[in-house]
């Protein structure tokens, strides 16, 4: 049965409790389900969400003697466009071109396939020490980045947990799709292979 919060304030024992389970980490043998979770909370609390991530990451899951650790999907886009020149071309025409165009443009220079997903994997095998990874910065990558293709080629054997805001729900037809800042999706908000996390 899920759990329901009002304020994403109101999570952190949750979280930390199911989180912490030696049975998610994999501990002791082989994980008992897909490591790949999703947590989504409300955009307007973007703020507390993250303080609350990084308490959780920094303070609750060390004193369970877990390692966490945290990757910014939007600081991976931003690094390559800055490293490639990109930021460049982009800003002058910025107000030229339409949106779609944009995110077209945006697409193509940040690929989840060539770029991204093979950053956030090369990060996480830097860093065995890591229990568990928290991928955050979806909202300041949409709709660029589609998230469901990132989380579809991560290759780490540790679970790893999606922290986004937004909505994660069953689409008419069935199918699971997550909406990023609560922008309905519909068919084309991807289908996602991970457990939210307030289903444990």
């Amino acid at each position: 049965m899920r759990q329901e919060f009002d304020h994403i304030s109101e999570m952190r024992q949750f979280i930390v409790d199911h989180l912490s389970d030696d049975a998610l980490l994999g501990r002791g043998g082989r994980l008992l389900r897909e490591n790949k979770y999703l947590l989504p909370y409300p955009p307007e609390q973007e703020d507390s969400a993250m303080e609350l991530m990084r308490a959780i990451i920094k303070v609750d899951l060390p004193a369970r003697n877990v390692n966490a650790y945290a990757i910014d999907l939007y600081r991976i886009a931003l690094d390559h466009m800055d490293a490639t020149g990109y930021w460049n071309a982009i800003v002058p025409i910025e107000g030229q071109i339409s949106r779609l165009d944009m995110v077209v443009m945006l697409q193509d220079a940040a690929s989840v396939e060539n770029y991204i997903a093979p950053k956030m994997n090369a990060i996480m095998a830097e860093h065995p020490e890591a229990d568990i990874f928290f991928i955050h910065g979806a909202g300041e990558v949409f709709p660029y980045v589609r998230t469901n293709k990132v989380i579809a080629q991560a290759t780490a054997n540790k679970p790893m947990v999606l922290w986004f805001p937004g909505t994660y729900e069953r689409s008419l037809e069935g199918s699971p799709t997550l909406n990023i800042l609560n922008i309905q999706q519909g068919n084309t908000g991807g289908h996602y292979r991970a457990t939210n996390v307030f289903d444990l």
